[in-house]
């Protein structure tokens, strides 16, 4: 009897736990999204350092030249955003083919060809979390490692 309380005790105590990080992770997690009705789009950035880059960013209308370090960001200068250029969209077909792109080598509104860059893997929104399964599929590799000679 005494051991089955200490169990219940036990995954009790560990689901408080457990309950406790997801809360913890939720609420972290909206601090990272932007507010749903604000229009940002991170239109250019470039590395001026290990740790430090400038960022050109539009927000509702205005254009915000950013200083990015790994402890601060900082407005660097600002202004209103460009109004958008209307593309002739027959023309600009035709110099895509002509450049042996067509339409597979154009961003989702097919409006600029999309440049060849190495981006990073987009991480999960638990990536890093003891709630991640990768984290535990890579836990449990650990083990197996260590246990099988």
């Amino acid at each position: 009897m005494d051991t089955l309380l200490l169990v219940l005790r036990v995954a009790l105590s560990l689901a408080v736990v457990v309950v406790l990080l997801w809360m913890a992770q939720k609420r972290w997690s909206k601090g990272s999204r932007a507010a749903a009705g604000a229009d940002l789009a991170v239109v250019s950035r470039r590395s001026v350092g290990q740790k430090a880059s400038v960022v050109v960013v539009d927000a509702d209308g205005r254009r915000f030249l950013l200083g990015v370090t790994e402890h601060s960001i900082n407005v660097l200068h600002d202004g209103p955003a460009p109004e958008p250029v209307p593309v002739d969209e027959p023309a600009f077909d035709q110099s895509m083919r002509a450049a042996g792109m067509g339409r597979q080598g154009m961003d989702d509104a097919g409006s600029r060809p999309l440049r060849a860059r190495h981006h990073r893997p987009r991480q999960e929104a638990l990536s890093g979390s003891i709630l991640s399964p990768k984290t535990w599929q890579q836990a449990g590799a650990a083990v197996r490692k260590a246990l099988l000679p």
